[in-house]
């Protein structure tokens, strides 16, 4: 999980974090501010319907998404 890429992705959209969460709740994604930053600092993964809900209100695509959620670290 890259959390500077995600947080930057949201702000290259012009939204805020609780736009986002506002977003994926209304798609039907049920997200808490909680989960999100939750998911934000590793404490817990995002789930798969949370992930494509995410890409969807961000317009992330598929290279993006896999950079954001499925950074490899190495070292």
């Amino acid at each position: 999980m890259n959390k500077d890429k995600l947080l930057a992705a949201i702000k290259l959209k012009g939204k805020r974090v609780s736009d986002v969460i506002k977003s994926v709740n209304n798609m039907g994604v049920s997200m808490s501010n909680s989960t999100f930053y939750k998911g934000l600092r590793d404490i817990r993964p995002f789930k798969a319907d949370e992930i494509m809900a995410l890409s969807k209100v961000l317009d992330l695509n598929s290279e993006d998404v896999m950079d954001i959620f499925f950074a490899e670290l190495v070292s």
